[in-house]
């Protein structure tokens, strides 16, 4: 599904149970607030959430590893800037790696200490990422070796500011939107 704001606003008022209005009846209120900034704020948080923590094919993941700005250190990690519309990597693979690295450390977690060892540090064959949001550090590249990337997939918040997801993901606004405060 790919849906507009407005498309989005109104999916949100049938799934919510806010549509369709009557039409039959006026009421007019002083006091109310306005139900569709509500929902569209509403709509942007669970997207937001959507897109960091719902599997490849549930939301939009593109090769951005033309966009990407790399720096390499003689240790031979490679520091990659992600592009600001990635919201989280997905799967990585540099030209010199026997395989693909999937799964991203966060830079909290003792594991990374390791990575920065020279002795520990991996290397092609078992490839390690960390994630620090904006730049995620690739270990590591032998000596000589250039990064030039295979694939660099991420999920990916469309820049036309639409809605892209799988129509499965409608399932979870109900139970998501339950989790929120009640409307005032």
């Amino acid at each position: 599904m790919r849906l507009d704001e407005g498309e989005m606003l109104n999916l949100w008022k049938t799934i919510m149970h806010l549509q369709p209005v009557r039409r039959d009846c006026t009421i007019e209120r002083e006091d109310g607030i306005d139900v569709d900034e509500f929902l569209l704020v509403r709509i942007r948080q669970w997207y937001a959430n959507l897109l960091l923590s719902a599997p490849e094919g549930v939301v939009p993941v593109e090769d951005v590893k033309d966009q990407l700005s790399l720096m390499m250190a003689d240790n031979g990690v490679v520091t990659a800037m992600v592009p600001p519309e990635c919201v989280r990597p997905v799967e990585w693979k540099l030209a010199a790696w026997k395989k693909s690295v999937t799964l991203f450390l966060q830079p909290d977690v003792p594991e990374v200490a390791y990575l920065h060892n020279e002795w520990t540090q991996p290397g092609v064959c078992e490839p390690a990422a960390v994630d620090y949001g904006n730049r995620i550090l690739l270990f590591s590249l032998p000596e000589g070796e250039l990064p030039i990337f295979d694939m660099a997939r991420c999920v990916v918040r469309p820049a036309d500011g639409t809605y892209s997801f799988h129509a499965s993901a409608l399932s979870t606004i109900p139970s998501w939107a339950a989790t929120l405060p009640p409307m005032p």
